[in-house]
């Protein structure tokens, strides 16, 4: 194909040349890694004792007994209901803003996609 192709041939595929152009240009493909240390860390704290999996895992408990009049299984010394799902809340919102983020960073390889 000519230079006047507009898209190019890689080992991954044809892409949109314009746009590989453009990332070439200006993508830090270091950010990815980064992006992989954010989630591992995000994981980690997910699932470390105390973290987002054990307080949905509680809201839960604490949501059975109230709504489903469930037998208290444990403790009822742990705190408001309300006060816990605003917690989950909050730390799930914060996820999805971090999600956000790197749909961000990820979004300008999505334009290598050749526009038929």
């Amino acid at each position: 194909m000519s230079d006047f192709d507009p898209t190019v041939l890689t080992v991954y595929g044809r892409l949109d040349r314009a746009a590989l152009a453009r990332v070439r240009g200006s993508y830090d493909t270091s950010a990815l890694l980064r992006l992989v240390d954010e989630l591992d860390s995000i994981v980690g704290h997910a699932q470390a004792p105390g973290g987002l999996r054990d307080v949905l895992l509680l809201l839960h408990e604490m949501t059975h007994v109230v709504v489903n009049g469930a037998g208290l299984s444990g403790s009822a010394d742990r705190g408001g209901l309300p006060e816990l799902a605003s917690d989950a809340a909050s730390e799930i919102r914060q996820a999805i803003a971090k999600l956000q983020e790197w749909v961000k960073l990820i979004e300008p390889l999505e334009t290598l996609q050749p526009i038929s």
